[in-house]
């Protein structure tokens, strides 16, 4: 299998919860800070996991600021994912201090220039963008390349699911009313494992029959 074209060792499956998204600009990141991050590592092979990390963020100054410009900045957004400015405030770690801390499980994995392959439920469109966004703000340089694997695709595509929540349903996990980041990351990454494990039993076994 290591002698494969594009072959690669390891796959990040990454979520994140958000101030916000602003549709009106091609970087959901630019407007908007992710205030919480769960990133799980795994093998290509099996896609088991092998090493995670979770991080709630305290809003930076630019997120700050439009809060007190406009007092609704980010409400919409507490109601999903229940971190509220205050509680971060309290609880949560600084944007510069989170950046190195994801670099740091970067780089025990990849080291430090290798490329970051992701995989998430909309990753390339939504998470990747607020990922890199955290990066660049705490001074970190990392190279995602282009190849991205999305679950909200797959699942589309095999099983007809619309939502995050009706593939991860599908999939066995229990129905739920709140969202966070390091959940979202495992089931993103279980459902891929899934459904590749549907596919190697019953359509690879049904070829060669």
């Amino acid at each position: 299998m290591n002698n494969k074209d594009g072959y690669f060792q390891f796959i990040l499956a990454i979520d994140c919860e958000t101030t916000g998204l602003t549709f009106n600009t091609a970087d959901c990141s630019i407007n908007d800070q992710a205030i919480s991050w769960g990133l799980v590592v795994a093998k290509t092979n099996d896609l088991k996991p092998i090493d995670e990390l979770y991080l709630e963020i305290k809003w930076n100054e630019q997120s700050k600021a439009k809060r007190r410009e406009d007092p609704s900045f980010g409400r919409k957004a507490e109601t999903i994912h229940g971190l509220t400015y205050e509680y971060l405030e309290e609880n949560g770690i600084d944007e510069i201090t989170a950046a190195h801390k994801i670099n740091q499980l970067l780089t025990k994995y990849w080291g430090p220039n290798n490329i970051v392959r992701t995989l998430g439920h909309n990753v390339h469109m939504f998470d990747l963008p607020f990922l890199r966004g955290t990066l660049v703000r705490g001074g970190v340089e990392r190279n995602f390349g282009n190849r991205h694997y999305d679950t909200n695709s797959a699942g589309f595509i095999a099983l007809m699911t619309w939502t995050s929540n009706e593939l991860f349903e599908m999939m066995g996990f229990d129905a739920r009313n709140t969202h966070k980041a390091i959940d979202d990351a495992k089931m993103a990454l279980e459902s891929a494992r899934r459904l590749r494990l549907l596919f190697q039993t019953h359509c690879l076994n049904e070829n060669s029959e």
